[in-house]
């Protein structure tokens, strides 16, 4: 079940419950045991500084390089929380019996930081990256920790290697925070160890030659998430069983999964919420989502483009159980605008096709703008949120 939302826009189903409106409404980043503070935080500087790569997308595309620095923060049922420090980027040893390698218990989170006006660092809702790792570290036993003072390390950390952070239009820094579980035995059960860390990497924008739309398939044959599971948290085992199914779609002339239950409930595409904006049986336009049902990732952008979306008050703004016999009737009858995806690496994912039993129903989309009206104007908007000059909300200037 997910917790410390606000009850005002929820309601109860016979086995969990589903929330309308911000997961992140009311961020509790408080951790109710003792944590790491970030006033303890130690910075040792490497003594053999990286060659930067040239601000190139075809070079530095994603996880491709890595920063000078990392930090890191051990944990131990006994001793609690190390002090946090940040070191010169290293390899870890890690014991073969560590629980991270045969259980998958390690969690982890996306999120980018940009460079902004007077060579200033901006990150985006770095704080709801905090709160939704706390769940996915909870959901797996891991050890608890402030949120507030980690995202303070992670600032220093930017501090540190800000010279990685791209000056160029399109262009950030990737921050990866990563929990662990590294007791040394065999055996499923919670960890008596475990080791934070975060990693930067520079990355070049992700479509390099603007917006590109792609095409997807309805998957009926795997599911990447069922009630009662783990779909709503960033944890690893969520990931590595949905690599192989996407090597088969590639074959096929397919670049991504839509990702839905045995009854055609829609779940995800790829890695990516999914959008859906289209004239309703009465002619009105609404942009519609799958709604956060526990098997769904809740999407910091997806949160973004709802509150971005519902303040622009030309449509309306729904958060429902979308079932994929309604998207191809949307399709066939003409009433479907266009679709979209939306996620930390990608922004906004236009979406040109979907493969169903057997046929391709192909979706419209302005040529010219390589996506549909409303998805190019949210893809501006956010990244004149994200490098823009200007203060906002989501934004913290370091």
């Amino acid at each position: 079940m997910l917790r410390n939302i606000s009850k005002v826009f929820t309601y109860q189903t016979p086995f969990k419950q589903i929330y309308s409106f911000s997961y992140y409404a009311n961020l509790d980043l408080s951790c109710p045991y003792p944590s790491f503070q970030s006033r303890d935080l130690t910075i040792t500087h490497t003594m053999h500084y990286i060659t930067k790569p040239p601000c190139d997308p075809k070079i530095m595309t994603f996880g491709a390089f890595h920063t000078d620095h990392l930090l890191e923060i051990d944990w131990s049922e006994k001793m609690g929380w190390s002090r946090p420090q940040i070191v010169p980027f290293k390899s870890f040893s890690i014991h073969p019996f560590a629980a991270c390698l045969h259980y998958a218990i390690e969690c982890f989170e996306g999120a980018k930081a940009y460079r902004g006006a007077n060579n200033t660092i901006r990150t985006f809702r770095l704080n709801c990256n905090m709160y939704r790792m706390k769940q996915s570290a909870k959901r797996l036993s891991l050890p608890d920790f402030d949120g507030a003072e980690l995202q303070r390390c992670i600032e220093q950390l930017l501090k540190v290697d800000r010279d990685w952070i791209p000056d160029r239009p399109g262009f950030s820094c990737y921050i990866r925070p990563t929990l662990i579980a590294t007791e040394e035995a065999l055996g499923v059960r919670a960890s008596s160890r475990a080791r934070l860390f975060v990693v930067l990497c520079p990355v070049g924008p992700y479509f390099p030659s603007g917006l590109k739309p792609v095409r997807v398939f309805c998957n009926t044959s795997t599911i990447r998430s069922a009630p009662g599971g783990v779909g709503g948290y960033k944890v690893a085992g969520n990931y590595a069983p949905t690599v192989l199914p996407l090597k088969e779609v590639q074959k096929i002339g397919f670049h991504q999964n839509l990702w839905m239950l045995p009854d055609g409930l829609v779940q995800e595409m790829g890695v990516c919420n999914l959008f859906f904006f289209q004239k309703n049986e009465k002619g009105e336009k609404e942009l519609v989502t799958p709604m956060l049902d526990g098997t769904i990732l809740p999407g910091i952008m997806r949160d973004s483009i709802l509150e971005i979306t519902r303040g622009m008050g030309k449509f309306k703004v729904i958060e429902k159980k979308v079932y994929i016999q309604e998207v191809i009737e949307s399709i066939e009858s003409g009433r479907m605008i266009e679709m979209f995806g939306s996620g930390t690496a990608v922004s906004i994912q236009p979406i040109e096709a979907i493969g169903y039993n057997d046929k391709i129903y192909e979706v419209k989309y302005d040529t010219k703008l390589n996506a549909g009206e409303l998805s190019h104007e949210l893809f501006d908007l956010l990244t004149k949120i994200q490098t823009g000059a200007e203060d906002h909300k989501w934004i913290k200037s370091i």
